[in-house]
């Protein structure tokens, strides 16, 4: 091992040692804007400042690593969103001002990678997990985790691309059909700020994969009473209006998106806000979803990503969403005590 590659490989192992002394937390606004992405498009636009430069050298890709088919008992999921939006890419927290806590900034996203590959972590696909999720054999890494990025906004992928490939690893792009699709006709705000079909298909495949996250109208904020498309019935809706207005907007989105993207993964659904109506603190209305939207998504989708906090007999998987406002330890400390504490089991 060289000079650098020991550096960096202390780093990750110092980070990890001061993670349960010093904890940063910090709560940012949550976006609510009526017709839109959740993440608002505010200050693309880092062109001009200072780039963080990634290593030339790559570590072994993490397919490459020994694997066994003993059934793991947990599996870490993490979930991103955007990188260097309203930050410098060398900054070491993206603490920006207004909406968007989860957009991180490049150098955060590389320590983090960094952290994770010093603990011996490998990164898995979406099609391992599945098998894993539903106790099909599957040869899987020692130490394996699942790193997935939401919406398909475009500025994460090309800084993302280069980290993941330093160090060998893979994720996995929770696409919006209707994103892609606008990007793809040029519309706004869509064009120029998601991911197209056309780029989508040109990232490499042996570092991205592509599973699904919403249909054309499942991501936005579509009434003001009762915001989310799939978990609120409106109250002119009839139960079985309801019902296939939802359906609809799922079911066209996965054939849209394995239309795309043949190699697409639809046996995953990333539920937007993590909203299934299964809880009664999260945004629902009617009777509805709650008496019908989890047993829809069971039906469909043999693993569905929300915020269960635990894994349970409906398929639902927790995911440790970063945010970019938290500091490191805060990241290193939250991977610790959800691991440990089952939050990932399945």
């Amino acid at each position: 091992m060289g000079l650098t590659k020991k550096i960096e490989a202390v780093t990750g192992i110092v980070l990890g040692g001061i993670a349960l002394v010093a904890i940063g937390i910090t709560v940012g606004p949550m976006l609510q804007r009526l017709g839109v992405h959740h993440v608002l498009a505010v200050t693309e636009g880092n062109a001009t400042g200072p780039k963080f430069n990634v290593p030339a050298w790559d570590y072994p890709a993490s397919s490459k690593a020994a694997t066994s088919s003993a059934h793991p008992r947990e599996i870490p999921v993490l979930a991103y969103h955007q990188l260097d939006n309203g930050c410098a890419a060398t900054a070491q927290m993206c603490n920006r001002t207004g909406p968007g806590v989860e957009i991180l900034s490049e150098r955060q996203f590389y320590d983090q990678m960094s952290y994770l590959h010093s603990q011996g972590y490998s990164t898995i696909t979406d099609a391992q997990y599945v098998l894993w999720a539903r106790y099909k054999a599957v040869a899987l890494p020692a130490k394996p985790i699942l790193l997935t990025v939401d919406d398909g906004i475009n500025n994460f992928y090309a800084p993302a691309t280069a980290v993941l490939q330093h160090f060998g690893y893979n994720m996995v792009s929770m696409v919006v059909s209707g994103f892609a699709g606008g990007s793809q006709q040029g519309v706004r705000p869509y064009v120029r700020w998601d991911a197209s079909w056309t780029q989508l298909r040109a990232l490499n495949p042996a570092i991205w994969g592509i599973a699904f996250h919403a249909g054309a109208q499942g991501h936005l904020l579509f009434n003001r009473t009762c915001p989310y498309f799939y978990p609120c019935q409106l109250a002119s809706e009839s139960a079985a209006a309801y019902q296939a207005r939802v359906s609809a907007d799922v079911m066209t989105g996965k054939a849209l998106l394995k239309q795309e993207i043949p190699s697409a993964d639809t046996q995953i659904w990333t539920v937007p806000w993590n909203d299934l109506a299964q809880t009664s603190n999260q945004p629902q209305s009617g009777p509805g979803p709650k008496a019908w939207l989890q047993g829809f998504a069971q039906s469909h989708f043999p693993v569905i990503f929300v915020d269960a906090f635990v894994s349970n007999a409906h398929g639902e998987h927790y995911r440790f969403e970063v945010h970019g406002t938290e500091s490191m330890a805060y990241f290193i400390h939250e991977l610790t005590v959800n691991t440990r504490g089952g939050a990932f089991n399945g």
